[in-house]
């Protein structure tokens, strides 16, 4: 017969695994799910002992990253997604002409981490991880994230260790150099190295699909098409460092009948690979170290430009975009995290992290943002928060 304790643990117990099954496959909307996560997430922290959490970070995560980026070289995704039915360890092996007891260690991790599902001793099938890793985006976003930030993670402790734990001192004496044994900047370093190149504009790719759209929650309408002016300028809207363009395009398609010329901007050798404009969008090469062509547009956007920079050189970015604003009119928005100054969410404290130890740079807060805005002579600094959770829109005016 059990006592009281242990038919309350029980009862816990049942209602957890009910209320698991209930979820799978549920359809619930953005907000809740996010909401449910959180709670999720603190459940997991209050049966976890920090004992069972510290064993997690510290001597877990890294073997497991490291057997995530081995499921991508060795094509176990892949393979394994291709065979819903299954398929066996030493096909998986022959395939690469890897060794079967290698591919057995990293498949049993893959396995333990739910990337991978086994249905026998050597059999395996796919989980909707698994589905996922083999796509093309994945294994971008896994290469360019272990074989450059990895890297710079771990030669971080030994890099402030030499700089007596001082913010890096330029984007040329980062973590980075160090990690990656170069003494080029790390966009510097990408166009020497086009494989990876390639890898982070898929991961950047796949961060911008992941990422709530301000299309669908900024209200551009009341913001800057009503008050457009073609007797000031005929250019509504200039991407500045917009890649290949997946923002501008989403503007062109919610907004097809304004109109007003749209621009993308980037370096040469963005520009030069994107093989079709995207319809009523304009190239332009442009280096925004250099002073900017377009007078007077509208709105000059910014996505994840400035995270990418000290103060510094955001000031030196900024002053040329300021310089082509027509006072009063023109807006500059930008379109990054604005950390919160208590209870940050994991993934921008990582994010600002990452920025720090490969760029020298970092996310900012609403105070460091205006603090940077106002530096270069812009007024009228206004914060907007998408309603549910990711990246806000900062706005401002010359």
């Amino acid at each position: 017969m059990m006592n009281g304790s242990e038919e309350n643990s029980s009862s816990v117990l049942a209602e957890l695994t009910a209320l698991a099954g209930s979820l799978q496959g549920s359809d619930l909307n953005e907000d809740v799910r996010l909401k449910a996560l959180a709670v999720t997430r603190s459940l997991l922290s209050a049966l976890q002992s920090p004992f069972e959490r510290i064993m997690q970070d510290v001597v877990m995560n890294p073997p497991t990253l490291m057997a995530i980026r081995m499921g991508v070289q060795l094509e176990i995704f892949t393979q394994i997604s291709q065979n819903p039915e299954g398929i066996a360890l030493q096909d998986i092996a022959e395939k690469t002409g890897s060794s079967p007891i290698l591919v057995g260690q990293i498949l049993r991790l893959l396995c333990a981490a739910g990337y991978v599902k086994q249905h026998d001793a050597q059999t395996f099938k796919p989980s909707p991880l698994t589905v996922v890793m083999a796509g093309s985006m994945a294994e971008a976003t896994t290469r360019a994230c272990f074989d450059i930030g990895n890297l710079c993670t771990t030669k971080a402790p030994e890099f402030f260790r030499k700089n007596n734990n001082q913010l890096p001192s330029s984007v040329k004496d980062t973590p980075f150099q160090l990690g990656l044994n170069t003494e080029l900047r790390y966009f510097e370093w990408l166009g020497e190295n086009p494989d990876l190149a390639r890898d982070f504009q898929q991961w950047m790719t796949l961060k911008q699909n992941a990422t709530p759209s301000w299309l669908d929650w900024f209200d551009i309408q009341n913001h800057l098409v009503e008050d457009f002016s073609t007797k000031t300028s005929d250019v509504l809207f200039v991407d500045v460092g917009g890649g290949e363009g997946q923002y501008i395009q989403g503007f062109k398609g919610k907004f097809a009948d304004i109109p007003g010329r749209l621009v993308l901007q980037d370096l040469p050798q963005v520009i030069s690979v994107i093989e079709s404009a995207p319809t009523g969008v304009e190239l332009a090469s442009h280096d925004f170290f250099t002073a900017q062509p377009i007078k007077g547009a509208r709105a000059y956007f910014m996505h994840w430009i400035l995270h990418d920079w000290p103060d510094e050189q955001c000031r030196a970015i900024l002053r040329h975009i300021v310089d082509a604003m027509e006072p009063g009119y023109s807006k500059l928005i930008i379109h990054e995290t604005i950390i919160p100054d208590t209870n940050c969410d994991l993934p921008s404290a990582c994010m600002s992290v990452m920025m720090m130890i490969q760029v020298a740079g970092f996310e900012r807060s609403e105070k460091q943002w205006r603090e940077l805005l106002e530096s270069v002579g812009l007024s009228k600094v206004v914060f907007h928060q998408p309603p549910i959770s990711g990246e806000g829109i900062i706005e401002a005016m010359r």
